[in-house]
């Protein structure tokens, strides 16, 4: 069994990069949602079928959703559901995180 100390946890929060820090201030207060919602515009790819195979498919492009406080605001730009997704999403994350009176430039 692991025992928590006041050290341990300080000496994981050290080690969290900017991108951990600002998903976990936005979970831990509640201030920020960011989240993708598709579009009807579609991209080809290769997903996987029932029988694990790959074979020709598409998916639906997302714009990404940004909920603080009471507002909500859909993005403009469209983005392949992936890495590009994700980037943007820690992107906004770190931005309101920098924003906010929480963060300690580390």
């Amino acid at each position: 069994m692991r025992v928590w100390t006041s050290y341990t946890l300080n000496t994981q929060i050290s080690t969290m990069t900017i991108q951990d820090k600002a998903k976990s201030w936005a979970i831990r207060t509640g201030a920020l949602r960011v989240y993708p919602q598709t579009v009807l515009d579609t991209y080809g790819c290769q997903v996987r079928g029932t029988d694990g195979k790959y074979r020709k498919g598409s998916k639906h492009y997302v714009e990404l959703v940004i909920e603080t406080g009471n507002s909500r605001h859909v993005g403009k730009h469209h983005y392949e559901q992936g890495q590009q997704m994700t980037d943007k999403i820690n992107e906004i994350y770190v931005h309101y995180y920098k924003q906010s009176n929480h963060y300690e430039d580390n």
